[in-house]
């Protein structure tokens, strides 16, 4: 059973650090109206890595994952409201009209929190066989595809389901473009020093 669990923590730990890693390069994004909806993504996402740590128990890095769940916790419990949490929504929807590697607070915190999971994917892929971790790699990427690709199966099967609206800047759907609105000052939080940055 403890294998089992150790494969299927390495799974999410491993779909988390590709899922962070999407929003932050922006090969993938939903709107915003759909971003606000899951929220409830933040705990599962705080459980799988606190379940890994429990798991492997490496040495020194129960301080950062505290850190990681204390940032999971505020977004969860300040989803959509406050300043910080409307930030970090809106720079990770299809919504989001400015430069995106000039928001450092932005692309710091993303990497942190990837670079958590990226830890325990590797701490926990030590744990595992060869073979178990081959296949738990080929799970992952076929998991990873098929959220990927939903705006596809969801436009086919006519649902509307939130986390579905799955879109690069470069190719919307029509159905996804709908969805994505002009971002207010309130939703933006300007932060003008980072905006003057000139990074490519």
């Amino acid at each position: 059973m403890r294998d089992a669990i150790l494969w299927m923590s390495f799974i999410f730990e491993l779909y988390h650090s590709l899922g962070h890693l999407t929003v932050l390069t922006g090969y993938r994004m939903i709107p915003r109206k759909d971003l606000v909806a899951i929220r409830y993504y933040f705990l599962p996402d705080a459980a799988c890595a606190a379940i890994a740590y429990h798991l492997h128990q490496a040495d020194y890095f129960f301080p950062i994952l505290i850190l990681q769940q204390w940032q999971h916790i505020f977004y969860f419990s300040t989803w959509d409201q406050s300043g910080a949490c409307k930030r970090v929504i809106s720079w990770s929807s299809l919504d989001w009209d400015r430069g995106r590697w000039n928001q450092i607070d932005l692309v710091l915190g993303t990497v942190f929190d990837m670079g958590v999971h990226i830890a325990n994917t590797y701490f926990l892929g030590v744990m595992l066989s060869p073979s178990s971790q081959i296949t738990g790699i080929l799970v992952t990427i076929g998991l990873y595809q098929i959220v990927i690709k939903s705006p596809s199966i969801a436009w086919a099967s006519k649902i509307d389901i939130p986390g579905l609206a799955w879109a690069s800047k470069t190719e919307i759907p029509d159905w996804v473009a709908k969805r994505i609105k002009p971002l207010t000052a309130e939703q933006i939080q300007e932060v003008q020093w980072f905006d003057k940055l000139k990074i490519m």
